[in-house]
Protein backbone atom coordinates (compact mmCIF):
# COMPACT_ATOMS: atom_id res chain seq x y z
CA UNK A 1 0.00 0.00 0.00
CA UNK A 2 1.11 3.34 -1.06
CA UNK A 3 -0.03 7.20 -1.06
CA UNK A 4 -0.03 8.65 -4.88
CA UNK A 5 0.53 12.19 -5.36
CA UNK A 6 2.67 14.42 -7.47
CA UNK A 7 5.46 16.82 -7.58
CA UNK A 8 5.33 20.72 -6.25
CA UNK A 9 4.11 22.29 -9.53
CA UNK A 10 1.79 19.35 -11.95
CA UNK A 11 0.58 19.81 -14.80
CA UNK A 12 -2.97 19.01 -15.77
CA UNK A 13 -1.54 16.16 -17.51
CA UNK A 14 0.40 14.92 -13.92
CA UNK A 15 -2.71 15.21 -12.04
CA UNK A 16 -4.98 13.10 -14.40
CA UNK A 17 -2.09 10.63 -14.93
CA UNK A 18 -1.57 10.57 -10.94
CA UNK A 19 -5.78 10.31 -10.38
CA UNK A 20 -5.53 7.59 -12.77
CA UNK A 21 -3.13 5.94 -11.41
CA UNK A 22 -4.30 5.81 -8.06
CA UNK A 23 -8.12 4.73 -9.22
CA UNK A 24 -7.12 2.11 -11.02
CA UNK A 25 -5.30 0.27 -8.46
CA UNK A 26 -7.38 1.72 -5.66
CA UNK A 27 -4.39 3.36 -3.37
CA UNK A 28 -5.25 6.79 -2.07
CA UNK A 29 -4.34 10.56 -3.87
CA UNK A 30 -3.46 12.92 -1.56
CA UNK A 31 -2.89 16.66 -2.86
CA UNK A 32 1.09 17.35 -2.68
CA UNK A 33 0.20 21.72 -1.64
CA UNK A 34 3.87 22.29 -0.12
CA UNK A 35 4.56 19.09 1.55
CA UNK A 36 7.82 17.65 1.48
CA UNK A 37 7.74 13.47 0.85
CA UNK A 38 9.14 13.49 4.52
CA UNK A 39 5.86 15.34 6.15
CA UNK A 40 3.15 13.06 3.65
CA UNK A 41 5.07 9.84 5.05
CA UNK A 42 5.16 11.37 8.24
CA UNK A 43 1.37 12.15 7.85
CA UNK A 44 0.10 9.14 6.39
CA UNK A 45 2.54 6.40 7.74
CA UNK A 46 3.06 5.03 4.00
CA UNK A 47 5.24 4.79 1.21
CA UNK A 48 4.89 7.34 -1.44
CA UNK A 49 4.63 7.60 -5.06
CA UNK A 50 4.72 10.63 -7.02
CA UNK A 51 4.09 11.75 -10.41
CA UNK A 52 6.38 13.87 -12.22
CA UNK A 53 6.54 15.53 -15.72
CA UNK A 54 8.52 13.27 -17.24
CA UNK A 55 9.28 10.44 -14.26
CA UNK A 56 7.51 8.52 -11.54
CA UNK A 57 9.82 8.57 -7.87
CA UNK A 58 8.77 5.49 -5.22
CA UNK A 59 9.86 6.74 -1.56
CA UNK A 60 9.56 3.70 0.80
CA UNK A 61 8.77 4.60 4.10
CA UNK A 62 11.88 3.69 5.81
CA UNK A 63 14.13 5.52 3.67
CA UNK A 64 14.69 8.50 1.86
CA UNK A 65 16.29 7.25 -0.91
CA UNK A 66 13.39 7.38 -3.69
CA UNK A 67 13.45 4.89 -6.72
CA UNK A 68 13.00 5.81 -10.37
CA UNK A 69 12.96 4.29 -13.52
CA UNK A 70 16.46 5.63 -15.75
CA UNK A 71 16.61 4.21 -18.64
CA UNK A 72 20.64 3.71 -17.93
CA UNK A 73 22.79 1.48 -19.67
CA UNK A 74 20.49 1.34 -22.32
CA UNK A 75 21.44 4.77 -24.01
CA UNK A 76 24.98 3.93 -24.44
CA UNK A 77 24.15 0.43 -24.97
CA UNK A 78 21.31 1.71 -28.32
CA UNK A 79 24.18 4.00 -29.31
CA UNK A 80 26.70 1.58 -29.45
CA UNK A 81 25.03 -0.64 -31.54
CA UNK A 82 23.50 1.81 -33.80
CA UNK A 83 27.27 2.77 -35.06
CA UNK A 84 27.94 -0.73 -35.62
CA UNK A 85 28.99 -2.32 -32.25
CA UNK A 86 28.18 -5.29 -30.33
CA UNK A 87 26.30 -6.41 -27.93
CA UNK A 88 27.06 -9.10 -25.11
CA UNK A 89 23.64 -10.11 -24.52
CA UNK A 90 22.03 -9.42 -27.84
CA UNK A 91 24.71 -11.97 -29.38
CA UNK A 92 24.33 -14.34 -26.40
CA UNK A 93 20.36 -14.05 -27.42
CA UNK A 94 21.05 -13.88 -30.77
CA UNK A 95 18.00 -11.68 -31.48
CA UNK A 96 17.34 -10.39 -34.62
CA UNK A 97 14.86 -7.57 -36.39
CA UNK A 98 11.51 -9.20 -35.89
CA UNK A 99 11.96 -11.66 -33.17
CA UNK A 100 9.42 -11.76 -30.06
CA UNK A 101 11.44 -11.84 -26.67
CA UNK A 102 10.55 -12.37 -23.20
CA UNK A 103 12.38 -10.66 -20.14
CA UNK A 104 11.52 -12.85 -17.27
CA UNK A 105 13.13 -10.94 -15.00
CA UNK A 106 12.46 -7.08 -16.56
CA UNK A 107 14.01 -5.13 -12.71
CA UNK A 108 14.51 -1.32 -14.04
CA UNK A 109 14.03 -2.07 -18.05
CA UNK A 110 17.20 -0.99 -19.05
CA UNK A 111 18.00 -4.64 -20.57
CA UNK A 112 14.34 -4.71 -22.33
CA UNK A 113 15.34 -1.52 -24.17
CA UNK A 114 18.33 -2.81 -25.68
CA UNK A 115 16.29 -5.82 -26.97
CA UNK A 116 13.29 -3.62 -27.76
CA UNK A 117 15.67 -1.86 -30.30
CA UNK A 118 17.03 -4.91 -31.89
CA UNK A 119 13.74 -6.75 -32.46
CA UNK A 120 12.58 -3.15 -33.43
CA UNK A 121 8.37 -2.28 -34.83
CA UNK A 122 7.66 -5.61 -35.82
CA UNK A 123 9.09 -7.50 -33.16
CA UNK A 124 7.97 -7.54 -29.50
CA UNK A 125 9.39 -7.62 -26.00
CA UNK A 126 6.97 -8.59 -23.33
CA UNK A 127 9.07 -7.61 -19.34
CA UNK A 128 7.61 -9.66 -16.77
CA UNK A 129 8.02 -8.26 -13.07
CA UNK A 130 7.20 -9.90 -10.50
CA UNK A 131 7.13 -6.90 -7.61
CA UNK A 132 3.80 -4.71 -7.91
CA UNK A 133 5.85 -1.15 -7.56
CA UNK A 134 8.88 -2.07 -9.99
CA UNK A 135 5.90 -2.93 -12.72
CA UNK A 136 3.98 0.13 -12.06
CA UNK A 137 7.03 2.53 -11.85
CA UNK A 138 8.99 1.25 -14.83
CA UNK A 139 5.56 1.02 -17.09
CA UNK A 140 4.87 4.29 -16.16
CA UNK A 141 8.18 5.66 -16.40
CA UNK A 142 8.72 4.33 -19.77
CA UNK A 143 5.87 6.48 -21.18
CA UNK A 144 7.07 9.60 -20.18
CA UNK A 145 10.81 9.75 -20.29
CA UNK A 146 12.41 11.11 -22.97
CA UNK A 147 15.82 10.56 -24.14
CA UNK A 148 17.92 13.22 -26.71
CA UNK A 149 17.81 9.61 -28.50
CA UNK A 150 14.80 9.13 -30.25
CA UNK A 151 15.80 5.26 -30.62
CA UNK A 152 15.43 5.10 -27.21
CA UNK A 153 12.20 7.34 -26.60
CA UNK A 154 10.47 4.25 -29.34
CA UNK A 155 12.30 0.89 -27.77
CA UNK A 156 10.81 2.38 -24.33
CA UNK A 157 7.12 2.90 -25.70
CA UNK A 158 7.15 -0.50 -27.20
CA UNK A 159 7.61 -2.75 -24.49
CA UNK A 160 4.63 -4.50 -22.69
CA UNK A 161 5.23 -4.80 -18.92
CA UNK A 162 3.32 -7.10 -17.11
CA UNK A 163 3.27 -7.49 -13.66
CA UNK A 164 3.29 -11.36 -13.24
CA UNK A 165 4.93 -14.40 -11.96
CA UNK A 166 7.30 -15.65 -14.63
CA UNK A 167 6.44 -19.01 -13.90
CA UNK A 168 2.52 -18.36 -13.71
CA UNK A 169 3.18 -16.68 -17.23
CA UNK A 170 5.28 -18.98 -18.93
CA UNK A 171 2.34 -21.87 -18.15
CA UNK A 172 0.01 -19.72 -19.81
CA UNK A 173 1.82 -19.30 -23.16
CA UNK A 174 1.58 -21.34 -25.98
CA UNK A 175 4.93 -23.91 -27.30
CA UNK A 176 7.42 -21.72 -29.14
CA UNK A 177 5.85 -17.92 -28.85
CA UNK A 178 8.51 -16.64 -28.01
CA UNK A 179 12.17 -16.71 -30.17
CA UNK A 180 13.95 -15.88 -26.90
CA UNK A 181 13.90 -16.12 -23.03
CA UNK A 182 16.20 -14.40 -20.72
CA UNK A 183 16.73 -14.51 -16.85
CA UNK A 184 18.38 -12.13 -14.67
CA UNK A 185 17.74 -13.23 -11.83
CA UNK A 186 18.41 -10.07 -8.93
CA UNK A 187 20.48 -12.19 -6.31
CA UNK A 188 21.46 -10.48 -3.16
CA UNK A 189 25.28 -10.67 -4.31
CA UNK A 190 24.19 -8.63 -7.65
CA UNK A 191 22.16 -6.11 -5.97
CA UNK A 192 24.95 -5.45 -3.11
CA UNK A 193 27.93 -4.47 -5.78
CA UNK A 194 25.53 -1.80 -7.64
CA UNK A 195 25.16 1.25 -5.97
CA UNK A 196 22.88 2.07 -8.61
CA UNK A 197 20.45 -0.50 -7.41
CA UNK A 198 20.52 0.44 -3.46
CA UNK A 199 17.01 1.39 -3.50
CA UNK A 200 16.00 -1.44 -5.50
CA UNK A 201 16.75 -3.87 -2.59
CA UNK A 202 13.69 -3.09 -0.79
CA UNK A 203 11.26 -4.25 -3.59
CA UNK A 204 13.69 -6.64 -5.68
CA UNK A 205 12.17 -10.19 -6.29
CA UNK A 206 15.60 -12.72 -5.23
CA UNK A 207 13.81 -15.80 -5.91
CA UNK A 208 16.26 -18.16 -8.08
CA UNK A 209 15.56 -19.97 -11.38
CA UNK A 210 14.14 -23.52 -10.68
CA UNK A 211 13.52 -26.58 -12.31
CA UNK A 212 9.56 -25.95 -13.24
CA UNK A 213 10.80 -22.55 -14.32
CA UNK A 214 13.19 -24.10 -16.92
CA UNK A 215 10.85 -26.46 -18.05
CA UNK A 216 8.27 -24.04 -19.00
CA UNK A 217 11.09 -21.17 -20.76
CA UNK A 218 12.43 -24.74 -22.57
CA UNK A 219 8.20 -25.22 -23.88
CA UNK A 220 7.89 -21.50 -24.54
CA UNK A 221 10.97 -20.57 -26.29
CA UNK A 222 11.39 -20.91 -30.18
CA UNK A 223 15.10 -20.39 -30.44
CA UNK A 224 17.48 -19.34 -26.99
CA UNK A 225 17.08 -19.06 -23.56
CA UNK A 226 19.90 -16.96 -22.29
CA UNK A 227 20.82 -16.49 -18.60
CA UNK A 228 22.54 -13.76 -16.94
CA UNK A 229 24.48 -14.45 -13.63
CA UNK A 230 27.07 -13.56 -11.34
CA UNK A 231 30.58 -15.67 -12.46
CA UNK A 232 30.70 -17.91 -9.35
CA UNK A 233 26.72 -19.08 -9.93
CA UNK A 234 26.60 -22.56 -10.37
CA UNK A 235 23.29 -22.05 -12.44
CA UNK A 236 25.17 -22.39 -15.55
CA UNK A 237 25.91 -25.79 -14.85
CA UNK A 238 22.48 -27.03 -13.14
CA UNK A 239 20.61 -26.09 -15.80
CA UNK A 240 22.71 -26.84 -19.06
CA UNK A 241 23.82 -23.12 -20.21
CA UNK A 242 26.51 -22.81 -22.56
CA UNK A 243 28.68 -20.05 -20.49
CA UNK A 244 30.14 -17.14 -22.34
CA UNK A 245 33.12 -16.27 -19.53
CA UNK A 246 33.46 -12.46 -19.97
CA UNK A 247 37.12 -11.94 -18.32
CA UNK A 248 36.66 -8.48 -17.76
CA UNK A 249 33.26 -8.33 -16.19
CA UNK A 250 31.93 -10.38 -12.58
CA UNK A 251 29.11 -10.98 -14.87
CA UNK A 252 28.56 -13.39 -17.73
CA UNK A 253 26.02 -15.19 -19.75
CA UNK A 254 24.90 -18.23 -20.83
CA UNK A 255 22.42 -19.99 -23.55
CA UNK A 256 20.37 -22.62 -24.56
CA UNK A 257 19.87 -23.69 -28.08
CA UNK A 258 16.20 -24.89 -27.64
CA UNK A 259 16.51 -24.81 -31.68
CA UNK A 260 17.42 -28.21 -32.43
CA UNK A 261 20.67 -26.70 -34.35
CA UNK A 262 23.46 -24.38 -33.56
CA UNK A 263 23.42 -20.97 -34.07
Amino acid sequence: MYIVTTCLRPTDDVLSRAHTHAAEYNMKFVERRKHSIDELKSRHHHDVLVFDKRRVEFTPLNSTEPFFFHPSSSVFRIKQLSRGGRDPLIDALNASFGNRVLDCTLGLGSDSIVMSHVVGPTGHVVGLESRFITAQLVREGMSVWIEKDEQVNEAMRRIEVVHTNSLDYLKTCEENSFDCIYFDPMFEKTISESVHLNPLRFIADTSPLSEALMHEASRVAKKRIVLKAHFESDAFERFGFTRIIRKTSKFHYGYIDVSGTSQ
